[in-house]
Parts: C-alpha cells; structure tokens; sequence
C-alpha cells in the first residue's frame, strides 16, 4: 500500500477541522478528496504530507511518516499546495529545477537524469515555451501549471496536489486531469483535492466525500455521488448520465431547504 491513514484528527485551535478521516491509496490509482469549502479537504491533505499535527496513524510505503527522514520523504512524496506562490522572481525552469532538489547531492549540480526530469515535466504541462520567463509575469493558469512541472519533476511514487485545476481553462484542466491520470497508471500514486465533480467521476478511481469534517462516503464515484449524499453535502441536485462509455455528474440546481434537510 502507498499510502495508509488510520483514524487522522486535526485541531485548529479549540475546533476539530478533520475527524477520524480514514484512507487507502495504492500503486495506480488515483483518489479524489471532495466535500463543500470548509470541510477539511487541504488540512486532511496537509496531515497527509506531515506538515500539519495530526492524531492518528499516516504509513507511507507501509512505514510510519514520522521515521522517514525528510530527504527520503521528500523523493517519495511530493506535495502540490494551493496558492501558486515564489517568493523570488525566478524563470519558469528554474523553479521547475527546483523539484529535482531531493535528488541532489550537497553542492552538486543537476546531472543528465535531472535535467531530462525538469524537460519531461515541463513539456508535459505546457510550459516549455515558458522556460525563460519570469514566474512573476505569468498568469493565474500559467503558475498552475508551472508548479505542477515541478512537482512532477520530482518523480516521486506519491502525489499530493491540492486543487491542481482550480485557475485552468476547459482545456487545461482537461489537460491536468489527464496528467495526474497517466501518472498514477505508470505506477505511482495521486491523492487530489477537487471541487470539480464531473472530472472527479470521470478520471479518479475513488472518491473520498468530507462533510463537517468526517467521512460521508468512500468509494467509486458513482457510490458517492448519489442523490442521497449530494443533497446532503452540497445542497445540490446532480445530473447523471453517461457519455462515450464514461459516466458523469453535473450539479444542476441549489435544493431547498426541506428538500436536503429530508434527504
């Protein structure tokens, strides 16, 4: 097993954000962290990555994360958080350089492996072109899919991406999912924090539904987005069909009060 968690708590402050949140991701696939804003989605990913305190039990590779060093943990998990920031002006290679950083040593530059590692990556996400430009003169969607070159350039076997579409385009974000998709088909793992329901249903082999925090529903998508856990975690009534062999939900109107509380 990838990635094992075991009854996973977290507190903010005197308030519990996440409780008793349990998963499961192996090698080749690809789960989908969903729930309204405010569940606890991007801590519950956090605890996931070690950066945030956490009761309960997080096993990467089948060993606790505590006793990974943060070297190794680093080449065998990377973590793709929200917000698209640099603190420094650097062009887009650069930065994607800078997913290669576990694997180097000490005051050694980049070798061959390395570099084909950032070409590969950028060449995926479509910002090749945009290899000498300054991170700070992009656009929303540009960052986006910058960060993810680097940490595609990682190659780790475990991604964490918290909401990777949120500033794409249709196509981009099309393009995104596609990505993640094929990575954890040529063996790897990729846990993914969306809003986006129908690309949830169409491209992730499980979703984990959050709702005030806990678990609502684990499973495939068509499991957890029924009309049941829809109207009582979204407050919303959801198309479903399906489309060239592929099923799909598209949340269609807002419920009434009645209608979701009776759900």
């Amino acid at each position: 097993m990838m990635l094992e968690a075991k009854q996973i708590s977290v507190e903010l402050g005197q308030r519990t954000v996440v409780n008793q949140v349990s998963l499961r991701v192996a090698t080749g696939q690809l789960l989908a962290l969903i729930g309204p804003n405010g569940v606890g989605k991007t801590t519950l990913l956090a605890a996931l990555a070690g950066l945030r305190r956490f009761r309960g039990e997080v096993r990467l590779q089948g060993r606790p994360l505590a006793a990974w060093s943060r070297r190794a943990r680093a080449r065998t998990l990377a973590y793709l958080p929200q917000g698209h920031i640099a603190h420094w002006p650097l062009t887009v290679r650069r930065l994607v350089e800078l997913g290669r950083l576990p694997h180097l040593a000490p005051w050694h530059a980049p070798a061959a492996a390395d570099q084909l590692a950032v070409e590969a990556a950028m060449q995926r996400t479509d910002v090749a072109e945009l290899a000498e430009r300054s991170f700070d003169t992009l656009s929303g969607g540009e960052r986006a899919r910058t960060m993810l070159a680097r940490v595609l350039a990682v190659e780790a076997p475990l991604v964490l991406a918290d909401e990777p579409v949120a500033a794409l385009d249709p196509y981009h974000q099309l393009r995104v999912m596609e990505l993640l998709r094929d990575y954890a088909d040529s063996g790897a793992a990729v846990v993914v924090v969306l809003h986006d329901l129908t690309l949830a249903a169409r491209f992730c082999d499980a979703l984990l539904l959050l709702h005030q925090g806990s678990l609502l529903a684990q499973g495939p998508a068509d499991a957890v987005l029924s009309s049941a856990h829809l109207a009582e975690a979204y407050r919303v009534a959801a198309l479903h069909g399906e489309h060239e062999g592929q099923r799909y939900v598209l949340p269609w109107r807002r419920l009434a009060a009645r209608e979701y509380h009776g759900a």
